[in-house]
């Protein structure tokens, strides 16, 4: 953006100093063609702005959803992170693309002005080493997008971790409840049983009872008869 602004401003010098040696109608061709070319680099600035603006909102996005995700642990935090990182990976691609386009238009302006003008080695310099410098703050947002794509992996790992911690505790509680499901239910066959064997043994016993008391009649009066 600062190295298009400094093409606009090279153009204004030029248009506010031509050379004298210039005939007035290859001035106006050349002032029209330098106006083309600063509505075409105001045009990729403006291009360049939202690119940047697009970006570093779905940067702050990707952080405060991938915060949510961590602390939430839901199932459907894998669809958000595919979407953030189509996201991503869009606005890379056309970062990308319109780098190229950028890089290509300077050349082109660059090439057009060495055949039209001469002696404009002081403002090439200059511009050269703006260009340096916006490549090296373009190197280091990319460090910066570089080591929040670092994080977001480590925390992605850190999730999947946590999911499969919580699927092995899910299952070990499962089948805990259903071991004790399974001795719940054995405890109440050993105790129908039990009772059922408790009510056949106390039947045994009166029966036995009732048939000993028979027998005691029985006996009794038959010693009666044998006195008389």
């Amino acid at each position: 953006m600062a190295w298009a602004t400094a093409v606009v401003n090279m153009h204004v010098d030029i248009l506010c100093n031509p050379s004298p040696i210039t005939s007035l109608t290859e001035e106006d061709k050349r002032n029209m063609k330098i106006k083309a070319r600063n509505d075409e680099i105001r045009k990729i600035q403006s291009d360049l702005n939202n690119v940047e603006r697009n970006q570093q909102d779905t940067l702050k996005r990707i952080r405060m959803e991938t915060e949510s995700a961590e602390i939430s642990e839901t199932k459907n935090s894998e669809g958000r992170r595919h979407k953030l990182q189509l996201d991503i990976n869009m606005c890379r691609q056309k970062l990308q693309e319109q780098q190229q386009r950028n890089k290509k238009t300077e050349t082109d302006l660059r090439k057009e002005k060495w055949r039209q003008e001469t002696g404009l080695e002081t403002w090439l310099t200059k511009y050269d080493n703006e260009m340096r410098q916006k490549q090296d703050e373009y190197d280091e947002i990319d460090e910066a997008y570089m080591e929040e794509k670092r994080i977001l992996l480590e925390l992605e790992e850190r999730f999947e971790k946590l999911k499969e911690e919580y699927d092995k505790i899910m299952e070990e509680r499962a089948a805990e409840e259903r071991q004790q499901a399974l001795e719940k239910a054995l405890r109440e066959r050993r105790w129908r049983a039990a009772a059922q064997i408790q009510r056949f043994w106390q039947g045994y016993k009166v029966r036995k009872g009732l048939k000993a008391k028979k027998k005691k009649k029985g006996k009794k009066g038959g010693k009666g008869k044998g006195k008389k």
